[in-house]
């Protein structure tokens, strides 16, 4: 199975230049301070989703949304608004992420 290259770097450079900070890459998914929003790598190309946390003010998410779209189609990155997302704590410090779509 090919694994696409996923351009990180790409990505922390333009919400760093927005004014947000990658605070952690797992896998598929970038955490970014404050917790408002993640990202989430499509399966190829530079294509990402754009989840907005459940308790993200709504101005706050059509803020975020209105400067990192356009922002991205600049520099060479789809960022498609995809929905929500929870996060509740599970014994052992772990943590679920729970995605709903729109």
């Amino acid at each position: 199975m090919e694994q696409s290259l996923r351009p990180l770097g790409t990505v922390m450079q333009l919400l760093e230049e927005l004014g947000h900070e990658v605070t952690y890459a797992y896998e598929d998914l970038v955490f970014v301070n404050n917790n408002d929003f993640l990202l989430q790598f499509e399966k190829s190309g530079p294509a990402l989703s754009l989840f907005f946390n459940q308790e993200c003010p709504k101005k706050d998410a059509d803020t975020i949304e209105e400067s990192i779209i356009p922002a991205a189609d600049k520099v060479g990155l789809s960022i498609i608004k995809k929905g929500h997302y929870s996060v509740t704590e599970k014994p052992n410090e772990n943590l679920q992420i729970e995605f709903f779509e729109n």
